[in-house]
């Protein structure tokens, strides 16, 4: 990117040298591939995730064993099906409280703006993934979560992220496993209500799954909540305050909305702080980097990939291709209007993945930032303490450095 506000790793810088020199797809060694043209990596995923049989779960391993057959397909289908009562407009209502709950706690106290957009992201949707914990086991659950988080902050920020606590890890995440297990057991044997949250899918799915996979297929949806979410959030703390004169088209939107029809549409409700969080996730698409490891043989075209080697992916750089995008390097949400001269090209929007491994929260995604915004809007004041001194960085998530200052209820 050409702005001087922009840091890049130098591995990021050496992908955009080779695609400027090398075109869309190329070997960065003899078994890794590139590949940022849009519908070759949509083929090249659905090859390499055609079949998503699971592996056998722990136990039936131990046992020496098969577990039954049982495809990532049929869990991912449940998931979807619940998914439209988390994004309903009683499950927003939620998720937005959940989240200005947090944020009132923190009002006033100085701190890095990224931690807090993190926090308020990603801790409120750990009750739609597993809800109804104690509040002992929801705190370590949280824990576990916020620490895989810090972790991915702190490839450039280690003296501003909390401690990690790393020798712990290990114990939070066998805490975390145990917690998933007597709850899906608990449900399972009516000892504990059923819930509206993605962990109760996988309770109907017992008898073919098994608890052991079953319980992986819950923690892994926690683990995804470490990498974009908050990532996204704190890239729209940072437009927020750049863009003057968009905040104050979505603040003139946003307090004019009867809540009520927020939380039934988001999208519907508030058109241009849609189209703001829309091309925030264009820009600034987290992670800049997937690798993927070939599966089975492929072969797409142009494209030979042998079981084994690697091959990598880049929603960002797709996103800020100028052959697809006119001026890519600009924020500018209009380019998301109907009546716009730009059309997004076919395929070239991918912030949440490629099928069939995308994000299942996708629409959830953008509703929770444009809640975000609405908070923002409506009852709190973002202050930056040193706005000179913020950067974006591209590196194993795209977030602001620098990025201090305080809430402050309006």
């Amino acid at each position: 990117m050409q702005d001087s506000n922009v840091v890049e790793i130098p591995s990021v810088q050496n992908f955009r040298r080779r695609l400027r020199e090398d075109g869309e797809v190329f070997w960065l060694q003899d078994d890794a591939l590139a590949i940022f043209d849009p519908q070759t990596a949509q083929q090249v995923e659905s090859a390499n995730y055609a079949d998503l049989t699971m592996l056998d779960g722990f136990s039936d391993v131990i046992r020496g064993r098969a577990s039954e057959p049982m495809s990532w397909h049929q869990v991912r289908a449940a998931w979807l099906t619940q998914m439209r009562g988390l994004a309903d407009a009683e499950g927003l209502r939620g998720l937005a409280g959940r989240m200005q709950r947090l944020l009132d706690a923190e009002l006033g106290r100085e701190q890095d703006l990224v931690w807090l957009a993190e926090r308020a992201m990603v801790e409120p949707l750990v009750a739609t993934i597993i809800d109804g914990l104690s509040p002992r086991a929801h705190r370590r659950v949280v824990r576990e979560v916020m620490s895989k988080v810090a972790l991915v902050l702190s490839d450039v920020d280690r003296h501003r992220c909390p401690p990690l606590h790393k020798t712990r890890m290990w114990a939070y995440q066998f805490i975390v496993g145990l917690e998933v297990r007597r709850e899906l057991k608990g449900r399972a044997h009516g000892t504990r209500p059923r819930r509206q949250d993605l962990t109760d899918p996988m309770v109907d799915l017992l008898p073919g799954l098994g608890l052991d996979r079953a319980a992986d297929a819950v923690t892994a949806l926690l683990t995804a909540l470490t990498a974009s979410p908050g990532a996204a959030a704190a890239c729209l703390f940072y437009e927020w305050h750049r863009q003057p004169a968009w905040r104050e088209r979505m603040v003139e939107e946003l307090t004019q909305v009867p809540e009520q029809a927020l939380y039934a549409s988001p999208v519907r409700a508030a058109p241009a702080t849609a189209r703001f969080a829309k091309e925030v996730l264009r820009i600034w698409s987290s992670p800049p980097i997937v690798t993927r490891r070939v599966r089975t043989d492929i072969c797409q075209g142009q494209t030979e990939l042998k079981t084994g080697q690697v091959y990598v992916l880049s929603s960002f750089f797709i996103h800020h291709d100028a052959g697809k995008w006119s001026d890519p390097e600009a924020f500018d949400p209009d380019r998301w209007l109907a009546e716009s001269r730009e059309r997004c090209p076919h395929g070239s929007y991918v912030p949440f993945g490629w099928a069939p491994k995308s994000c299942i929260g996708a629409n959830l995604g953008l509703s929770q930032l444009i809640l975000m915004a609405h908070l923002l809007a409506t009852r709190y004041h973002l202050r930056v303490s040193d706005p000179e001194r913020v950067k974006m960085v591209i590196a194993s998530v795209v977030r602001p450095t620098d990025f201090a200052g305080t809430v402050a209820r309006r």
